[in-house]
């Protein structure tokens, strides 16, 4: 599980980016010139397909604390995406669970560690290092008079990451930079309530839609291997009763989905 990052324990979590941070560049420069068979130009988008090439199941879950994971099942895993989250919070915990997926070895032997707790550490530098990219001369280059968090919502529409993402990449660069003055804005927003964000993305012209829910629900490669096997044993009856079975239950997370995400 990550550890809840604070204004208060944010210089302990930058020391951690920086002891890891040669090893998790490594590993985004091989997805950067291995994983993108397909051209893909949207890294957050990147990250979902990838995903899906592992049978991703995407739906809505009432929990403002789960984005994702990884399930195993008979040496299979499989990743897991709340979509009850808004979506660059999505996004983001797409390419958190990539790197459990691809790098990860110690996690999924389900002992709780200090080498466990590290892996999430690297999970979330990761995701933070394949979305960011090169944030702060972007961010330097916003009007002067701008206030500070509506430059912030800025760089997540552009870089399509969550408010912290952005905060602690900012924090980060503000720290090697030795910049006072953004550490101090840092902290002092960083652990704002996020209730009005729709609505300060809308003021700065922003499409709103990045930081709500999208609600998806898609079973993924489940439902195309109940259909592959239809058309490969067609009279074989239960593989029929098995799409029926799914349909069902697509059906039953709709209906709960239209009046309140689904409990975990």
């Amino acid at each position: 599980m990550s550890e809840k990052i604070t204004a208060d324990n944010l210089d302990e979590v930058v020391k951690k980016n920086a002891a890891i941070r040669a090893e998790t560049e490594n590993l985004v420069l091989q997805i950067k010139t291995k994983c993108n068979k397909l051209s893909v130009q949207s890294t957050a988008l990147l990250a979902i397909q990838m995903l899906r090439e592992n049978g991703l199941i995407m739906m809505p879950v009432d929990n403002p604390y789960f984005g994702g994971a990884i399930y195993v099942k008979d040496g299979k895993k499989i990743p897991f995406i709340n979509t009850a989250q808004p979506r660059a919070n999505q996004y983001f915990t797409a390419w958190h669970e990539i790197y459990h997926l691809i790098f990860d070895k110690i996690s999924f032997d389900h002992v709780i560690n200090v080498d466990a707790y590290m892996e999430e550490r690297k999970a979330e530098n990761f995701a933070s290092q394949m979305l960011l990219g090169n944030l702060l001369p972007y961010y330097l280059e916003l009007p002067k008079e701008m206030e500070f968090i509506s430059k912030v919502c800025c760089c997540m529409d552009v870089f399509q990451a969550p408010y912290k993402a952005i905060m602690i990449s900012l924090y980060e660069t503000a720290v090697q930079s030795s910049n006072e003055i953004l550490k101090s804005n840092i902290k002092a927003n960083f652990d704002n309530s996020l209730k009005n964000i729709s609505i300060l993305f809308e003021k700065n012209g922003l499409d709103s839609n990045l930081v709500l829910p999208s609600n998806v629900i898609n079973l993924g490669m489940i439902e195309m291997k109940v259909r592959e096997a239809i058309c490969e044993e067609d009279e074989i009856k239960y593989h029929r009763d098995n799409l029926r079975s799914l349909e069902k239950i697509k059906e039953e997370i709709y209906k709960i989905s239209n009046k309140k995400s689904i409990h975990l």
